[in-house]
């Protein structure tokens, strides 16, 4: 008979923490906190025990979160599923035990207004939107009748801006490009992955995950497979991305030190993650003095401004950018606000013609 998961402590991260559905979840904070995190540890055994099936017409929170996760990690990007997880787990954690009839738009506004550190516009409204992912499913799927938290909504932050050359440069001064060893410190490690970004244009999550396979020198090109709009399409295409000479110089000299399957690692040697690079930036922020409004997709939005001022055509940048249509990257442009760009349209519109 298989034993029941029990709650560790985890020295690195400083919290108590279990296996539960498959995952670790976290209890509590801090070593002496082990009462509150059994505590915690007893109501999660109690929800999961207290969850109908989802053939049931009585469904709780955790019921519909539960059956939501085993359709999305099926059918979702790996990326899409890590980013709403974190969400459901905290939304479940508060109200799993609710049933769906009993829900009200108030009990998701104060589940935001219990989370103080959520201090950004972009996070909140992201919280609130992943959690809706899902009750939304749940009521196109006929699971529940409909989404009780529908109409509770939060303004969007400010739209992403572009990173300057000044601050990319003052960033890259900030990261400590120097070697030890032969093996290069974890600012240089940054500062490659930097670089990368800038002469190519990619996500910072295409980054994170790129692996040596996908890329061609023969060809001098990077074939990603798996990418973001990819499931947007009817029938899939790799998403290619030209290798600039400095990208092609940069590969060349990770690819020596033949230390893994993925390009970008860290000092540890593991694949950069959202919050390892998170982190990486800040530091780097506050040590070049740049705003905390600078970041690493900032630097994508600069390379595609960058492309329309030199008169890259837009379905030209389109395929550059990965993005399915046009129109996605029209909006992503915010080309209203490139006045030199429209200016000098202008007088090219207007210069009198050879001949007339």
């Amino acid at each position: 008979m298989a034993r029941s998961a029990k709650p560790w402590f985890n020295k690195q991260k400083n919290c108590w923490m279990v296996w539960s559905g498959g995952k670790r979840v976290k209890l509590a904070e801090g070593k002496k906190n082990k009462k509150e995190a059994l505590d915690r540890y007893d109501r999660l055994r109690f929800e999961a025990s207290h969850n109908p099936h989802s053939d049931e017409p009585s469904q709780t929170v955790a019921s519909v979160i539960d059956t939501y996760q085993g359709f999305a990690r099926e059918r979702l990007a790996a990326t899409t599923v890590a980013m709403r997880e974190p969400f459901l787990q905290l939304f479940a954690e508060a109200h799993g035990w609710r049933r769906i009839s009993d829900c009200k738009p108030l009990h998701m506004e104060q589940w935001l207004l219990d989370h103080p550190q959520w201090k950004s516009d972009w996070t909140k409204s992201s919280a609130l939107r992943n959690v809706h992912a899902c009750f939304n499913w749940a009521a196109s799927k006929g699971l529940i009748e409909r989404n009780p938290f529908r109409g509770v909504t939060h303004r969007g932050g400010e739209p992403r801006r572009n990173v300057t050359d000044a601050e990319f440069q003052a960033i890259l001064r900030s990261t400590n490009c120097g070697w030890k060893r032969r093996k290069p410190s974890p600012g240089a490690r940054f500062r490659q992955l930097l670089i990368f970004l800038r002469f190519t244009g990619c996500r910072p999550s295409e980054a994170r995950e790129l692996t040596w396979p996908s890329v061609d020198f023969d060809r001098r090109l990077i074939v990603l497979k798996q990418h973001k709009t990819a499931r947007m399409q009817k029938e899939p295409k790799p998403r290619i991305v030209p290798i600039h000479p400095v990208v092609e110089k940069l590969l060349r000299v990770i690819q020596g030190r033949e230390e893994g399957y993925h390009v970008f690692l860290t000092w540890r040697k593991t694949p950069w993650d959202r919050h390892t690079l998170g982190h990486r930036l800040r530091r780097a922020r506050d040590k070049a003095g740049v705003p905390a409004d600078v970041k690493l997709y900032g630097v994508r939005h600069a390379f595609g401004t960058r492309a329309i001022v030199v008169g890259v055509d837009i379905k030209t940048l389109s395929e550059l950018m990965g993005h399915t249509t046009t129109r996605m990257t029209e909006h992503y442009l915010h080309l209203a606000d490139q006045r030199e760009h429209l200016a000098d349209a202008m007088r090219r519109v207007n210069a009198p013609r050879q001949g007339a």
